[in-house]
């Protein structure tokens, strides 16, 4: 078998296209043995071109309520994120409406004790660094970051969804008096 030295637009559909189709595609468009491929793309790496053979595949999908990518969307067809936001906001009108039955005056002193009472956020995941990384890496990490970012969206919703219902149960026992 002749050997076939690799031309310059062939090495460029290679770096361009690798993690982003299956090898076989690209040895099929490329008329090369998998061997081949495997070869040059080790030679790319070795000279610093972050090429990476394995074809990434996400496994985050869009929340059709709030349009990001998310890793779970729950039995009613949105993500966790918008549930709880949907909760909350069910307890805050709930609050508004038990409100407007406490006399005015407890209502005012409520409202000034209560806005000293919130709950503290985690701190917000860091962004990796994407230099340097190939196309399947860059997907990996920004897979990742966005997991880290719904997992600390949750977190924090779930939070506020306590401290409102922990509020609400206060605004109701005084409403019952």
């Amino acid at each position: 078998m002749t050997r076939m030295d690799w031309t310059t637009a062939e090495v460029a559909y290679l770096v361009e296209n690798a993690g982003r189709i299956p090898k076989r595609e690209i040895c099929k468009y490329l008329k090369r043995r998998s061997e081949s491929v495997k070869q040059k793309a080790k030679a790319l790496r070795a000279q610093g071109i972050p090429v990476d053979l394995r074809c990434y595949r996400p496994k985050l999908e869009a929340c059709p309520a709030c349009g990001c990518m998310r890793s779970t969307l729950g039995k009613h067809g949105i993500c966790e994120v918008c549930r709880k936001r949907a909760q909350l906001t069910a307890i805050h009108s709930r609050i508004s409406r038990l409100l407007h039955q406490i006399p005015f005056e407890e209502r005012e002193r409520y409202a000034e004790t209560e806005a000293e009472t919130e709950s503290a956020n985690d701190p917000m995941p860091r962004s990796p660094s994407l230099e340097g990384l190939s196309y399947y890496a860059t997907c990996k990490a920004k897979e990742a970051r966005d997991r880290a970012m719904e997992a600390w969206q949750i977190r924090n919703l779930t939070r506020q969804v306590k401290a409102a219902q922990k509020r609400k149960e206060r605004i109701q026992k005084k409403a019952n008096r």
